[in-house]
């Protein structure tokens, strides 16, 4: 793909959902004189995976007051929901996910990017910048390129050698709900918000058939309800720097009468400051012990959703099982799941088996040509957790340990680097530092006689 004007520089995203479609809209706030190409899979842009959903009882696990995309306009949502969808949406009001998927869509108009639906597979370095190489076969040469990609499917549990026809590795994939028979059983792998999804969503097509949840504790999310934030104090920031030491003040507040929604609600500002003093072995420490205890209590669902899990669980509709899910078979008929329990192995024979479990941030082992060639050249690092090094602006790191001057992470691809950058209120906060970021860029570089980082 030539650029019409070879004096003008060329900002690439790559993906198409909600981080990519918010920094394209700050890139035009900010006036940014850079021409914007924005790549993705998707046939339409602008709302990705989580907010394509075309189910109205998937709403989003945080109330309309909380979902503003624009960072000086708290309310912008709210007023947009009220305008377009419901007048009596109240600030409290858990919103359908699939309606704030057009509202994201209305800022891809207002964005008025350019759109080039395709895969990318790789991304090399080039005199001035770098080049795309796409699955179609187009290229698309960029000065400044920002992965946007958003999530990627959870880790492998079945062999990919042979084929299991009633599993699903992904509960996103488009034809699992038609595949799905009304009175077959189902086992969801994991207890999380994608599988609360996979449920609601079975049951609002007429889904009759028992559904089980497998997970290693058992533990949905909570809900939420009223609880406003405490103060967040120094002493947070006082204490040791450990795993151990946050989990010990954490319950010497609940001590004190501080409810734990309260105290969740009060870190949430805090968390990524708190995650940048941990040394990597206490990242680690806090990943293997404590990371689906705070998931359970930081990510909730709308209470709506809460009520759903409780009458299933009491009609004995939803069964839940602890244990590890090992392995995946194909049997006559349907699945067969092998479960390590605290005491034993056992089998579970189902009709169809989704995988519910979270994204894999190993991205050397997703499948994604694009990342593998980049972390194999040296252009971006891991942390030792998963996601991308990055600095504050999303800068990568290369091999050498050199900061890019253009190549950038939005998003879910700052994990492990920063511990909160999968939600709304990240995800626009970064937008709208590196779109200002980058138009800086654009506007006091020298473009023809600035090559980008050097080979």
């Amino acid at each position: 793909m030539e650029n019409p004007d070879p004096s003008c520089p060329v900002i690439a995203i790559i993906g198409s959902g909600a981080s990519g479609t918010l920094l394209a809209w700050y890139l035009r706030k900010a006036g940014c004189a850079a021409r914007l190409i924005v790549v993705g899979d998707a046939p339409e842009p602008g709302r990705g995976l989580a907010y394509g959903t075309p189910c109205l009882t998937h709403y989003l696990n945080v109330c309309a007051s909380g979902m503003s995309a624009v960072v000086d306009d708290p309310s912008h949502f709210l007023v947009w929901v009220r305008d377009h969808h419901d007048p009596e949406i109240s600030a409290s009001d858990f919103v359908p996910r699939a309606i704030y998927g057009r509202y994201l869509q209305s800022l891809w108009t207002e964005a008025a990017s350019e759109y080039h639906q395709g895969h990318v597979l790789a991304c090399d370095k080039a005199y001035q910048g770098w080049s795309l190489t796409l699955a179609d076969g187009a290229c698309i040469a960029a000065s400044y390129v920002v992965l946007a990609t958003g999530n990627f499917s959870p880790v492998v549990l079945a062999d990919p050698r042979r084929l299991v026809p009633g599993y699903s590795p992904s509960a996103w994939q488009d034809d699992l709900y038609t595949r799905i028979g009304l009175d077959d059983d189902v086992a969801l792998i994991g207890t999380g918000l994608t599988a609360v999804d996979v449920l609601v969503r079975l049951r609002q097509q007429g889904h009759r058939g028992q559904i089980t949840a497998i997970s290693r504790h058992g533990w949905y999310p909570t809900s939420h309800a009223e609880a406003p934030a405490a103060g967040v104090d120094d002493v947070w920031f006082a204490t040791s720097p450990s795993a151990r030491a946050y989990l010990a003040l954490f319950r010497e507040c609940l001590r004190k009468g501080i409810s734990w929604r309260s105290m969740v609600n009060a870190l949430r500002a805090h968390t990524n400051a708190l995650w940048g003093r941990l040394p990597v072995e206490e990242k680690r420490r806090f990943a293997r012990h404590l990371q689906r205890r705070w998931d359970i209590v930081r990510h909730r669902m709308a209470p709506a959703l809460r009520s759903v899990l409780d009458q299933e669980t009491r009609a004995g509709t939803l069964k839940t099982l602890k244990g590890r899910v090992e392995q995946v078979f194909a049997v006559s008929g349907g699945v067969r799941l092998s479960i390590q329990g605290a005491e034993r192995l056992r089998c579970l024979d189902v009709d169809h088996a989704v995988n519910c479990t979270g994204p894999s941030r190993d991205y050397r082992t997703v499948g994604s040509a694009l990342l593998t060639g980049l972390i194999e050249t040296g252009s971006a690092t891991q942390t030792p957790l998963g996601g991308l090094v990055c600095d504050d602006s999303g800068a990568l790191q290369d091999a050498s340990g050199r900061w890019s001057t253009s190549l950038y992470a939005i998003g879910p691809m700052r994990w492990g680097t920063v511990f909160e950058t999968t939600a709304i209120p990240e995800i626009r906060q970064q937008a709208a530092e590196l779109a200002y970021h980058l138009a800086a860029q654009v506007q006091s570089s020298s473009f023809q006689n600035s090559p980008a980082d050097e080979v």
